[in-house]
């Protein structure tokens, strides 16, 4: 089965920004795409087409991305802050699915293992039950397991240097999608 990564924002709106790793956009979009250089029979990458609209362009990629069928899907972001030592990970997932719960900690355990972060709040897991809210759509619509992970705060400037070396964060992700998408 396969995995489909979906890259926060866009070309329009590239979303938090880091002076250490650049914007959420351009740092997701580079891993996606190496991901789906190394392992390409597995993970699909869908971006958001820019638009007036975020409803918009959600509505694009889901229409795309419930076409098809997949294990899991991940949109990638990171965090961003005013108070330069916010810090740490989480996850957001549909209120009622307990699988996304499983896989979101799975994640995240593996990412504290990997890059000492800390897992947020709630134990990392920040429940969706609505399109309206943050992150929300994807999660709310999507007909696949849809997880929104937020791994850390490039806001953060000690937090951001741990992901600075992509190598590590696209090893994580893909022995995380091969381990969970058999």
């Amino acid at each position: 089965m396969k995995v489909a990564l979906i890259i926060g924002h866009n070309s329009r709106n590239k979303g938090a920004y880091s002076s250490i790793i650049g914007s959420e956009f351009d740092y997701w979009k580079r891993i996606a795409m190496k991901i789906k250089n190394i392992i390409p029979d597995v993970v699909d990458v869908y971006e958001r087409s820019p638009n007036k609209y975020y409803t918009r362009e959600m509505f694009q990629v889901l229409e795309k991305l419930n076409q098809n069928k997949y294990t899991f899907c991940l949109e990638l972001h990171f965090n961003s802050s005013t108070d330069k030592s916010a810090n740490g990970c989480e996850c957001y997932i549909y209120h009622k699915n307990n699988e996304d719960k499983m896989l979101a900690r799975n994640f995240m355990h593996q990412l504290h293992n990997i890059f000492n972060v800390k897992i947020r709040n709630n134990h990392g897991i920040n429940l969706v039950s609505s399109s309206q809210v943050r992150g929300g759509y994807g999660i709310c619509k999507s007909k696949w397991i849809y997880i929104l992970i937020e791994p850390f705060f490039g806001s953060n400037p000690g937090e951001a240097l741990k992901f600075y070396d992509k190598n590590k964060i696209v090893e994580l992700l893909i022995k995380f999608i091969i381990e969970n998408s058999i």
